[in-house]
């Protein structure tokens, strides 16, 4: 809580600073003082409690709280959200994706088996033409 404390003006010396005076002011045993002395954020926001009344302290509590309620919320079903988009997408896609590899590689080997079998059934002539048409150097 901060304490205000009233200074009469009859204590007050008035006194004329000088340039070589204001060097004297920050001095290292003021700074100390200052130290035991300072005030927290959290000190100044809790003697804020006495200047803001009760009724707009709440309001700004209630406004704070549904801000949160809805942040929770909005947080939670974005969290569930992006758990059922994975799991479908596991349980969906990952199955398809698989299955269509195994169909392309099907595929590949029917092509193989096809021109295994033109290349058998073709007279031997026309087997070393084909062959023939790319030859190694050295051969």
């Amino acid at each position: 809580m901060v304490k205000l404390e009233e200074v009469s003006l009859d204590h007050v010396e008035e006194e004329e600073y000088t340039d070589t005076d204001s060097s004297s002011v920050y001095s290292s045993d003021e700074d100390e003082d200052d130290v035991d002395n300072i005030e927290s954020i959290l000190d100044r926001v809790w003697a804020l409690q006495d200047v803001i009344p009760a009724k707009t302290r709440k309001s700004i509590a209630d406004k704070c709280s549904t801000v949160y309620g809805w942040g929770k919320t909005s947080a939670n079903f974005l969290g569930n959200s992006a758990w059922v988009l994975t799991t479908s997408a596991l349980l969906l896609v990952l199955p398809l994706m698989i299955e269509l590899e195994h169909e392309q590689g099907l595929i590949e080997y029917e092509k193989m088996q096809q021109q295994s079998t033109q290349m058998l059934s073709q007279p031997a002539g026309q087997q070393k033409k084909q062959a023939s048409g790319i030859v190694p150097p050295g051969f």
